[in-house]
């Protein structure tokens, strides 16, 4: 599924200090909050946001650092961090081959955005938890009805 038809394109977005910026050219796929340690650690919160997006449609400027873990899946997820400010402007991940997930809150305009789905609700604070209409306690294997919830849920920046 292509995402939200009619989204306003493109989107723009840098680290803190703008030394990694990106632009992001395709309709996203559909947006979501993580609950698991790793991004707890990573964001100094309670969750990250990530928004799903075609890696042909996403253009990056500037030269980040990368680093690999591997997940509780098994499989390896690399973040990718402004070698400056340490900005968290992107994630790879071996189970999304071909996409890219960007954190969403690096956009320049980000009020729009709304995650349809969370994961990892098992390492959640109780306070953290949303209603949102997808919840995993880990992972999930099928993104079409979060894809399917974000194109009908008119989550975009003209919404």
């Amino acid at each position: 599924m292509a995402g939200n038809s009619g989204f306003s394109l493109p989107l723009h977005g840098h680290c803190r200090c703008g030394q990694i910026r990106y632009r992001v050219t395709q309709a996203p796929r559909f947006i979501f909050a993580c609950h698991c340690t790793d991004c707890q650690q990573l964001t100094g919160s309670a969750f990250s946001m990530g928004m799903v997006v075609p890696e042909a449609g996403f253009g990056l400027e500037g030269q980040p650092h990368s680093w690999e873990k591997k997940g509780e899946s098994g499989g390896w997820s690399r973040q990718f961090t402004c070698r400056e400010c340490a900005g968290w402007t992107h994630t790879t991940t071996e189970n999304t081959e071909g996409l890219v997930i960007v954190r969403p809150m690096t956009l320049q305009q980000h009020s729009w955005v709304r995650p349809v789905a969370q994961l990892f609700t098992r390492s959640a604070l109780p306070w953290a938890l949303m209603p949102v209409q997808f919840s995993f306690e880990t992972e999930f294997k099928d993104p079409s009805p979060l894809e399917q919830a974000f194109a009908a849920g008119g989550i975009s920046p003209g919404a």
